[in-house]
């Protein structure tokens, strides 16, 4: 970025997860050249982003509801005393508040800008012409995937006021390995594991990984099938997993604030979703050497290469995920090949530093048609 800028990283949702450490993954990469700070609602999650935050440097600021009478002080009053040359929105569907953005406007900030995570489902009308009105005060929208700018296209908006800057993310420090992986979740060194991460949520699709695990536990007696994570689907999961006689194979460690590490104990990394905007956990399980058996959906489907890096399956059928799974846990020369050729494809493509770069240079142009 041209001299030192100030950004301010900002977004109203109350469960930011992946989208959230995206954010911290900019401000990771910008702390040691920028003035930057982070607005976040202090929920449990974005309690913990905020934290991590403060540790690279960067200002953060606690955001109460959008409805909470003092929420326009504490953005304006915050905007005012630390000026921004860049205000930079994260939201997931395009139906989120917008109040950060008008307030961002009224406080003067040269450079408006918002990142959208998910694609566009929003069906009302109404909220779609509320949408396009609302874009109006951004400079310049980002979109994390291809096939997500698309949808946003499909209702209208000009595919020019939209830049795709891919996700990345940074490789692991301080990796565990696979026997130390596994004695943390209190797993057998030789039993194979096919893990995923994230959010226990209807989005995420793990109802769909559950139903497969009778099945590959026919083939794979010691299999073990890790959901790390927390989530609203939890419980029915749990139960799930029991009505099928599998609760023995199916393991819910909870949050853990080692996840990643955690990843080195699978074979295979499983992400069975409905939707996605581009997931995080895909490259972070790429990063880590393992091959990913992913539904075709917008973002997967741009990460995975269906037979080189792993398996790309249709959402929603747990008879195709669990013949992709099976395909690889029987043949340890595929998993280990796949897994090669998908953390070759990170480095080329899905760094956290591609990532920050591009994202920077959307900055400057938006600050260059800002002083036209």
């Amino acid at each position: 970025m041209s001299g030192r800028r100030s950004i301010c990283l900002y977004t109203p949702s109350t469960d930011p997860s992946g989208m959230g450490a995206h954010m911290v993954d900019l401000l990771a990469e910008y702390a040691a050249t920028a003035d930057v700070a982070l607005m976040m609602r202090p929920t449990t999650g974005g309690r913990r982003l905020l934290d991590r935050a403060a540790e690279l440097g960067a200002r953060t600021v606690e955001l109460p509801s959008p409805r909470h009478p003092h929420f326009a002080g504490v953005v304006t009053g915050f905007l005012r005393r630390h000026p921004a040359d860049v205000f930079h929105c994260h939201v997931g569907t395009g139906s989120e508040d917008w109040d950060g953005v008008r307030l961002a406007r009224g406080a003067g900030c040269p450079a408006v800008l918002q990142t959208q995570h998910l694609p566009y489902l929003v069906a009302h009308p109404r909220k779609r012409r509320a949408y396009h009105h609302a874009i109006e005060q951004v400079d310049r929208l980002i979109a994390v995937s291809e096939g997500l700018r698309r949808t946003y296209h499909r209702i209208g908006v000009p595919p020019e006021r939209f830049t795709t800057v891919p996700n990345g993310v940074a490789p692991l420090r301080g990796r565990i390995g696979r026997d130390a992986a596994r004695a943390a979740l209190g797993l057998e060194r030789r039993q194979p594991v096919v893990m995923t991460l994230g959010r226990l949520t209807h989005m995420k699709g793990q109802w769909h990984l559950v139903d497969t695990v009778p099945g590959l536990l026919a083939r794979h007696p010691d299999l073990a099938v890790v959901l790390v994570g927390d989530g609203p689907l939890r419980q029915a999961l749990e139960k799930r997993a029991a009505a099928l006689g599998v609760a023995g194979a199916v393991r819910f460690p909870g949050h853990r604030s080692d996840a990643r590490q955690l990843l080195d104990a699978a074979d295979v990394f499983v992400l069975p979703s409905r939707h996605e905007g581009m997931p995080l956990v895909a490259l972070e399980a790429m990063e880590a050497g393992l091959p990913v058996v992913g539904t075709r959906v917008i973002g997967t489907e741009e990460v995975v290469v269906d037979g080189v890096t792993g398996a790309l399956v249709r959402p929603g059928d747990p008879a195709a995920l669990g013949a992709a799974l099976e395909r690889l846990l029987a043949d340890p020369c595929l998993r280990r090949r796949q897994g090669a050729a998908g953390r070759c494809r990170y480095l080329a493509g899905f760094t956290r530093e591609r990532m920050a770069a591009e994202t920077a240079a959307v900055y400057e142009a938006a600050l260059r048609g800002a002083r036209r």
